[in-house]
């Protein structure tokens, strides 16, 4: 997938001189249009259609104002355990998202609602063009194959909206001047339709990929995230049902009786660079390191790294995520904490400050917080994220480290939460053990009460998924916003005003259909 990703810059060079001139929007011309005429005649144009419905994810085809800040800045800093690193100060459209004080304008809500429907538009060109291709044009199995790619696109590009966005547009075609103005459907209609395309794919693809693929959708991806669709709408007061957990339960069930998927021994190994497109991973974005040919590389390791090991300084963990992570003591095998912590964070520790191994970026926390602060105690309050980051960090520019968006991790706990609210405690208290007793290096634990399993899937997930776009939407669907926010410190947020983003201006000023 990474090869084909950089077919896309020139797929993508056509697509948008289609339709995207200010005086054609003007005129409410279609955007990112391609005719039958010129276009989808073979299997060789499905698949660059194809890739460009992928170049959207994560908003990367926006570099800076999408992935590299604008998705880091309204996932990361939203989070109750996240601080503003040195140098985020230094930029008043990240800190007013941190503050909770942003507006309809903002230029990162702007570009994940384009970049996102962008995607969508894209998916809904192959799926409208590829349908009606011939068995002449491409063979039936590339055709499902292809097909269930692209509608697990456009059910994922609609829920990343849903879960950012109050309201939404449902785009279930391409976009023509008849349907450039279109009304924000209801949160359930939302639900419903990203429910279905989820479903759809599901149906269409299988569990196996080649690892000339990796990075594509396959049947674990679809059913993974339908699952997730569920938990997220269960906890949505606007459209929840009785049977959502079931439902999800019953996604994540077929996911793991798939036998596809494995934790993977090396927590750390997921996170920096060293075990990509693994037994554990679902769903990878895939990066490559420029060369001569190709281009299709990232720095978020620069964004989340601070001054002290040679980063950006774009984010800090505050000292209560640490305080969380420590919450149970050195229970390790290994006589340490919860072994996820030392994956997770680099903080002031006897574990990063032992002089005989060394294990911060080659140094020690004192030596290298005493380099760059002038004093060795100048953040014992804080702590810096270690996700994403190569090992080592300097040296690295823009490189190819893969961001996993699914992980197999994730699919247990959320099976577990969905089983406990079903009435299954016993087995979601084995599946927290599977997790915890691999990742963490943690004795099992015992849970008698649905209460008890609750408040440690609640420490587990912070463990597993710190940094990993969780936990503000956790806290959300929990109905936990407030409460955290608070105990944070975070005096600008409330959870009425502040749980969704609002339609960005841009959209309400040339949408007739939204007042």
């Amino acid at each position: 997938m990474k090869k084909y990703i950089i077919k896309s810059v020139f797929l993508l060079s056509i697509l948008l001189t289609i339709g995207c001139s200010d005086d054609e929007y003007l005129d409410k011309q279609p955007p990112d249009q391609l005719t039958s005429e010129n276009f989808w005649r073979n299997a060789e144009d499905a698949r660059s259609g194809l890739t460009a419905a992928y170049s959207e994810l994560e908003a990367r085809s926006n570099f800076w104002d999408g992935w590299q800040e604008g998705r880091s800045v309204v996932e990361y800093f939203r989070s109750d355990y996240v601080l503003p690193g040195p140098d985020a100060t230094n930029y008043s459209h990240w800190m007013s998202i941190y503050n909770f004080n942003y507006t309809n304008g903002h230029i990162f809500l702007d570009v994940l609602w384009s970049t996102n429907y962008k995607g969508i538009n894209f998916s809904n060109q192959v799926i409208k063009n590829v349908s009606e291709m011939t068995a002449d044009q491409i063979s039936n199995s590339e055709k499902e194959q292809i097909l269930g790619e692209a509608y697990f696109l456009r059910g994922y590009y609609h829920f990343k909206l849903l879960t950012l966005f109050e309201q939404i547009i449902i785009r279930d075609d391409i976009v023509a001047p008849a349907t450039l103005d279109k009304a924000l459907a209801t949160r359930p209609e939302a639900w419903d339709f990203v429910m279905q395309d989820f479903k759809t794919a599901s149906d269409r693809l299988s569990f196996e990929i080649q690892p000339q693929d990796y990075g594509r959708a396959n049947k674990g991806a679809a059913l993974g995230y339908l699952g997730k669709a569920y938990m997220y709408k269960a906890g949505d007061e606007s459209s929840n049902t009785s049977d959502d957990y079931q439902n999800a339960a019953e996604a994540f069930a077929k996911v793991i009786e798939s036998g596809q998927y494995a934790l993977v021994d090396d927590f750390k190994s997921l996170f920096n660079g060293e075990n990509e497109n693994n037994k554990e991973s679902i769903f990878e974005l895939q990066f490559k390191s420029g060369d001569a040919t190709s281009y299709n590389a990232t720095r978020l390791h620069s964004f989340v790294a601070d001054w002290a090991i040679g980063g950006w300084g774009g984010i800090l963990a505050d000292d209560r995520l640490v305080a969380e992570m420590k919450e149970e003591g050195m229970i390790a095998e290994n006589g340490l904490y919860d072994n996820r912590l030392y994956s997770t964070l680099y903080f002031d520790d006897p574990y990063f400050n032992d002089e005989s191994t060394k294990r911060m970026e080659g140094s020690t926390w004192d030596s290298l917080i005493e380099a760059t602060y002038g004093d060795p105690n100048a953040k014992d309050d804080v702590a810096i994220f270690r996700k994403w980051l190569p090992e080592p960090l300097e040296g690295n520019g823009y490189i190819g480290l893969n961001v996993t968006l699914l992980r197999y991790a994730d699919v247990l706990l959320m099976y577990a939460e969905a089983l406990n609210e079903t009435g299954n405690t016993e087995k979601a208290v084995e599946l927290i053990n599977e997790v915890r007793t691999l990742h963490g290096n943690v004795p099992a634990v015992a849970l008698n009460s649905k209460e008890e399993v609750f408040e440690q899937l609640m420490h587990e997930r912070v463990m597993e998924l710190s940094l990993e776009s969780t936990r503000f939407f956790d806290l959300r669907r929990w109905g936990m916003l407030d409460e955290a926010m608070s105990a944070a410190g975070r005096n600008g947020f409330n959870a009425q005003e502040h749980s969704y983003l609002p339609i960005p201006l841009s959209e309400i000023q040339t949408n007739t259909e939204i007042n």
